[in-house]
């Protein structure tokens, strides 16, 4: 019987990239999807961010080792107090955690359900915003909910892909590795739109403490594949006026608008490491532009 590791060299043979390490992290990551779509629950989230845009819109051009989650049926919290509405949402986390609980267990992963515990639950924004903390090792995997969102455009139902093209992998690779294919196979999810990712990125670079490159690239990505930021800006200060809930955010948004420190964001070693594509001459360009737009969107919240 096969192991791990002996997958993981199948994986990067069968899709030449040469990276191991992300290869068992990504590995790992859709196992967490698929179970988490397939589950009871899987119809009651939506699938967003990075990890979005790469195994449902645009393939593999860099790794992601996160998932991002919103919960889908936001009428649900209409109406409710704020002491009723904090034991809802704990309630959602207490069932999102219970799963996740199974999942690392059956997967060889440290998760406890325990909303105590920081190191695997940490809660904000009265409980509207989750991140359940996911360890293989020293190794984490964050998973984040948003519990409450402003959704603006209407959600896609997409297929979710791995590394490997299913017509590449013959009858005996596939009896062999069943343990690991069973997981590492395209699955179908419901997922955020391109127009509402790029939204929520904007948002994401102008929100965190220390912006990734990651995000710039991902929206670099949008943009080439058609969505235009300028045409979604009243979409993106909505999203912004939204995130002002969190005063974390709120500080974070004066700092970025002082400086975005887009040379050290270029010059980031380990987002680089995350590439599969290098990226390309006019990503540069697009950089410097996007500085200005941000400008554009400061005088709109």
């Amino acid at each position: 019987m096969p192991d791990l590791s002996e997958f993981v060299g199948f994986v990067v043979e069968k899709s030449g990239v040469r990276k191991p390490s992300l290869v068992e992290k990504d590995i790992l990551i859709h196992r967490i999807l698929k179970e988490i779509v397939s589950s009871q629950l899987g119809d009651k989230y939506l699938f967003k961010g990075g990890s979005c845009l790469v195994k449902c819109y645009f393939g593999y051009y860099r790794f992601s080792v996160d998932l991002d989650f919103t919960w889908i049926d936001q009428s649900r919290w209409n109406g409710l107090g704020k002491k009723r509405l904090r034991r809802e949402l704990l309630k959602e986390t207490e069932n999102f955690a219970s799963l996740l609980e199974r999942i690392a267990k059956e997967a060889g992963i440290d998760f406890r359900n325990d909303v105590s515990d920081k190191n695997y639950i940490e809660i904000g924004g009265g409980n509207r915003m989750v991140t359940f903390k996911l360890w293989k090792n020293s190794e984490l995997v964050k998973i984040q909910v948003n519990f409450v969102e402003k959704i603006i455009f209407n959600h896609e139902k997409r297929i979710a892909r791995t590394l490997i093209d299913e017509n590449k992998i013959f009858e005996e690779e596939r009896i062999y590795f069943d343990e690991f294919l069973r997981f590492y196979t395209p699955v179908e999810v419901l997922v955020y739109s391109k127009e509402e990712i790029l939204c929520e990125k904007v948002r994401a670079i102008l929100t965190r403490r220390a912006q990734k490159l990651r995000d710039f690239y991902d929206v670099f990505m949008l943009e080439k594949h058609g969505v235009n930021i300028e045409e979604l800006r009243d979409d993106i200060v909505e999203k912004i006026r939204a995130a002002m809930y969190f005063q974390k955010y709120r500080k974070n948004i004066e700092k970025n608008m002082e400086s975005l420190a887009i040379e050290k964001i270029l010059d980031d070693p380990l987002e680089r490491e995350m590439f599969i594509t290098r990226p390309p001459v006019e990503f540069d360009e697009f950089m410097r532009k996007f500085e200005k737009v941000v400008r554009r969107l400061e005088r709109r919240y």
